[in-house]
C-alpha cells in the first residue's frame, strides 16, 4: 500500500510540473567586468488557471528582478515588474527588448556554454527551477560583404 501512495505522489508531482513548460532558456554573455546581465526563455503555462510570476532568484546573482521594456514619454525605459500574468494555455516570451530577468551583481565571470540555473517564484510561492545555457551577446552576423 506504501509503494501505491508514493507511486501516486510522484505521479502528481510530474503532472504539476508538466502544467509549466520552460523552453530555450539562455543567459547572456557579455564582456569581462560588465557586473550585470539578462536571462531569457520561453514560458507556457498548459494549466487551468493564471500562472502569475512575481519573482525572480540566482545564486549566481546578488539579485533578480523581472523587467520590460517600456515606452514613457517616447523613450524606451527598462522597468521593473511587480507581476506577469499568463493565462491558461498562453505562452510568454522573455526576449532582448522585452520582458527578460534582470541579473544584478554576478558573483562569477560566466563562461559561454556554462549553465547556470535560477528560480521563478509565482504569486502562490511555488518555486519554477530553470536551467539556462550562457550565450554570447554578440551573435555572427548571417550578412556577407560581396
Amino acid at each position: 500500500m506504501l509503494r501505491l501512495i508514493a507511486f501516486f505522489c510522484g505521479f502528481v508531482t510530474c503532472v504539476l510540473h508538466a502544467e509549466v513548460i520552460v523552453s530555450n532558456a539562455t543567459v547572456r554573455l557579455l564582456p569581462p567586468g560588465v557586473p550585470n546581465t539578462a536571462a531569457y526563455f520561453s514560458i507556457e503555462n498548459r494549466s487551468d488557471s493564471n500562472l502569475v510570476l512575481v519573482a525572480a532568484s540566482a545564486d549566481f546573482a546578488s539579485k533578480a528582478e523581472i523587467h520590460n521594456h517600456v515606452m514613457v514619454n517616447n523613450m524606451m525605459s527598462m522597468q521593473q515588474q511587480s507581476e506577469v500574468v499568463i493565462g491558461p494555455g498562453e505562452s510568454v516570451q522573455f526576449s532582448p527588448g522585452g520582458l527578460h530577468i534582470m541579473l544584478f551583481g554576478l558573483k562569477q565571470a560566466l563562461h559561454e556554454g556554462q549553465t547556470l540555473t535560477f528560480t521563478l517564484l509565482t504569486k502562490t510561492q511555488k518555486p519554477i527551477t530553470i536551467e539556462a545555457s550562457v550565450v554570447s551577446a554578440i551573435q555572427p552576423s548571417a550578412h556577407k560583404h560581396h
